[in-house]
């Protein structure tokens, strides 16, 4: 009878194993577009993501707003356009949408690429003021948040040094200062996950739509969901799932 049942029983994980092997992938969708801000964003929507019909969304929008003075939006515009991206996702049949807040940047850096910022002189306060903006709208539609900030300032911030999580001369990121490190995308990827695994059924769509942050500029797999980019890393996480 034992006997009988241990076959029973290895049968019935095979069958499960079976099963887990047969469930379709997620299937995680990098749309990362360098340079873009929140502005830009509305018009790749309507192009570049709806058309996927997502069933979850993680947002990534805000850098260039703050920091790109080719490509600046005061706070307000950049707040509307935010709330525009979440209310169109949603509409258009994103069951979830998350927010990522903006990572610190290394202001030597920043001030040297763009010296005719009009905040160059406070350059991470004024970062901080569109983070606001992203943790604000998160908490009044009850948005899951990955705190991307947190993470960087929790790795040794913006200090320059072989383990910075942001590119910069110490870590072969040269001086950079804004864009990630292999290291903290495949971070990213995971709290990705965290926050939005539980909330994905096998075979949906997940859209990353973002900036170059996104996009993973300097990363092997640029602009796709493989390699070094964070999207890649929220892939990974999903197919160990299975």
């Amino acid at each position: 009878m034992r006997e009988g049942i241990g076959a029973a029983a290895a049968a019935l994980l095979g069958v499960c194993a079976l099963a887990a092997a047969d469930e379709p992938r997620v299937n995680v969708v990098n749309k990362g577009f360098s340079g873009r801000n929140s502005r830009d964003a509305l018009a790749l929507l309507e192009k570049e993501v709806l058309p996927l019909k997502a069933a979850h969304a993680v947002v990534y929008f805000g850098m260039n707003d703050a920091m790109n003075s080719a490509n600046l939006l005061p706070l307000a515009d950049y707040e509307a356009n935010l709330r525009a991206i979440v209310k169109r996702l949603a509409d258009g049949g994103a069951r979830t949408v998350v927010l990522v807040t903006l990572n610190p940047v290394i202001e030597s850096y920043v001030r040297a690429r763009h010296p005719k910022h009009p905040q160059k002189e406070n350059l991470q306060a004024h970062l901080a003021s569109y983070d606001g903006v992203v943790r604000k709208l998160a908490a009044e539609q009850g948005l899951p948040l990955v705190d991307l900030r947190a993470l960087i300032e929790e790795n040794g911030g913006t200090g320059i040094a072989p383990t910075c999580l942001i590119r910069c001369e110490r870590n072969g990121g040269g001086r950079d200062g804004v864009h990630l490190t292999p290291a903290a995308y495949a971070l990213l990827g995971q709290r990705t996950f965290e926050a939005i695994g539980p909330r994905v059924k096998p075979g949906e769509t997940v859209v990353c739509f973002g900036d170059s942050l996104t996009f993973g500029a300097n990363v092997q797999g640029a602009g796709t969901a493989t390699g070094e980019t964070y999207p890649a890393a929220l892939q990974r996480a999903f197919d160990a799932r299975r």
